[in-house]
């Protein structure tokens, strides 16, 4: 049962002890019961957009000393090479980042055969790729921190000689576009990820996934597709 506001009435309690007695008056303003929340006019914030510029000049500046540093590597334009990276290749190797990667703090690359790298795609910090055949990731992937990618992996087969002095086997790995994966995933030689593919943190993926799949554990697994 509503009740209205007597004339005079201090509170809701002294109206609703006198229901006979109804006055009907004007709903409250929106404006005096947000108070606060009524919208500010925008400044204009000249300190920002000087950040902005200053961090895209200090952008601009790494990409140069990287592209001095490694020559044959293939830069696209817009890449933002952090501090700490670190690249070991051979003179025979290709290695291309597509444009406006992110190549986080302390990334390291090793690299005797090929590294094909799409547009877009954001490496979190101490990433490490290690390539003696090929690998390959596409366009707009998120790889999180402390990920390890490599397409080769000691023989072990004899117990008799080092592990160190048995060589090693590899095999091409193929990440798809639009591929997240969490933080210190690792990627073996001869796997290929789907598009769309997102893979648990810490997961250890030895097994081809399929596109839009879900996959999480020790040795990875698909729990779901995502379409």
């Amino acid at each position: 049962m509503a009740f209205e506001i007597k004339p005079g009435a201090a509170t809701r309690e002294e109206a609703l002890s006198h229901p006979e007695e109804r006055v009907s008056l004007p709903a409250p303003s929106p404006l005096s019961e947000a108070g606060s929340q009524c919208e500010q006019p925008a400044v204009p914030s000249h300190r920002s957009f000087l950040w902005r510029v200053l961090i895209g000049l200090s952008r601009r500046r790494r990409l140069i000393s990287a592209r001095l540093r490694y020559p044959r590597v293939i830069w696209g334009s817009g890449c933002d090479v952090r501090t700490g990276f670190r690249l070991r290749a051979s003179p025979s190797s290709v290695v291309s980042f597509g444009a406006q990667c992110v190549l986080d703090y302390d990334m390291t690359v090793e690299c005797n055969g090929s590294l094909l790298v799409g547009a877009r795609t954001i490496f979190g910090h101490h990433c490490t790729l290690a390539s003696v055949e090929k690998i390959s990731i596409g366009e707009d992937c998120l790889i999180a921190e402390l990920v390890s990618i490599r397409d080769h992996n000691h023989r072990f087969d004899r117990l008799d000689v080092p592990v160190r002095d048995q060589g090693y086997t590899s095999a091409p790995v193929y990440i798809g576009r639009n591929v997240w994966l969490g933080a210190k995933v690792t990627v073996v030689s001869g796997v290929r990820i789907g598009d769309n593919v997102i893979v648990g943190a810490n997961a250890v993926v030895t097994k081809d996934i399929p596109a839009n799949a879900v996959a999480v554990g020790v040795p990875a697994r698909v729990v779901r597709m995502r379409a």
